[in-house]
């Protein structure tokens, strides 16, 4: 009898000590979590290192990056993610968690929503020198929206255009400006056609994998493996999955009475912008593979609503401030020549 006596309190006070240790390594990892967010508030970097030491508005893109770095996700149906609400000096995002437009006149003449990832959202930028709110500087009179995400895929961007759709939300014209993210999200072989940049993420948490708390890993793999270099057929279902997403968008917008149009983004490997100052070392081999294809389905199918902006950045100025990402002068240069495209149509 002592001796059951005596396992059973030693079976109990196992399973006390490691229920206080599964709690610890808990707690631990809420800490973690808490501190680094806490850090990122009040010790940002000195540098930026997407932005060139060498040149000038150090201060601003200081600012910029630093706040970037506060921003936090949240759930959005369909679209998967988006942010949470935001104002700091020069980022601004509101409560349906989409970046702010400055304007926003009483009567717009039109409705016009831009659709991308960061480069559309405008990463490295403030609220002022994105895409949307530059094209909106051009036509003060029309209410612009920026529905871009950071990472957001061009099937992420049909699901947001539904849900603005089947809620009769306003809209005149509709712009797709996709190309960095399609190719190395999709071409990775870690994720499904249909997928985004989240999925395995998605899948850990839905499927209850087990995972020791990310708070207390440093994870430092290499980038998954690509499907598309290797593999014209698979780049070519890319580039298909790509154009096909922009078409149901196109058919939607019509479904609206809106105008669409979808752009082929510039990336820094693309075209021939100058780009000697960037210090950050890039693979463009997903856009190599995958672009050429996509301007090939745009000329065997005559979509003209397709425009190529790969050129666009063939300038002596400096524009990019990583592969993807450009100033205020570049967005300068997209706002005007879609205003430009939107005009003679």
């Amino acid at each position: 009898m002592s001796k059951n006596k005596g396992l059973r309190s030693l079976i109990f006070t196992n399973l006390f000590i490691l229920l206080v240790l599964i709690w610890s390594v808990n707690l631990l990892s809420s800490l973690i979590m808490d501190g680094i967010y806490l850090y990122k508030q009040w010790d940002p970097p000195v540098s930026q290192p997407l932005y060139p030491e060498s040149l000038p508005d150090q201060d601003y893109a200081h600012t910029v990056f630093q706040e970037l770095r506060l921003l936090t996700k949240r759930y959005i149906p369909y679209v998967e993610w988006g942010r949470l609400p935001f104002s700091g000096k020069t980022i601004t995002v509101d409560e349906t968690g989409e970046r702010v437009q400055p304007q926003s006149p009483e009567n717009p003449a039109q409705h016009v929503h831009f659709f991308g990832g960061s480069t559309m959202w405008g990463t490295g930028v403030d609220d002022l020198h994105t895409i949307p709110s530059l094209f909106n500087q051009i036509h003060p009179d029309y209410k612009v929206y920026n529905h871009a995400q950071s990472g957001f895929v061009s099937r992420q961007e049909v699901a947001g255009l539904v849900n603005l759709a089947n809620q009769n939300h306003p809209m005149h014209v509709i712009v797709f400006y996709d190309g960095c993210n399609d190719p190395l999200t999709l071409c990775r072989e870690d994720v499904s056609i249909n997928g985004h940049r989240e999925e395995s993420k998605f899948v850990q948490k839905l499927e209850r994998t087990w995972e020791t708390p990310e708070a207390l890993i440093i994870k430092k793999g290499k980038r998954p493996q690509s499907q598309c270099q290797d593999n014209p057929a698979y780049a070519e279902r890319v580039a298909a999955t790509m154009v096909n997403n922009w078409k149901l968008a196109r058919q939607i917008a019509n479904f609206r009475g809106a105008e669409f149009l979808a752009v082929l983004q510039p990336v820094a490997s693309m075209g021939k912008p100058s780009i000697q100052y960037l210090t950050e070392e890039f693979d463009g081999s997903d856009w190599a593979a995958v672009y050429p294809l996509v301007l090939q389905i745009k000329e065997r199918e005559q979509l003209d609503w397709i425009h190529d902006f790969t050129d666009i950045f063939d300038v002596k100025d400096f524009v990019y401030i990583d592969s993807c990402h450009v100033n205020g002068l570049g967005n300068q240069m997209v706002a005007e020549r879609l205003s430009r495209i939107l005009q003679l149509s």
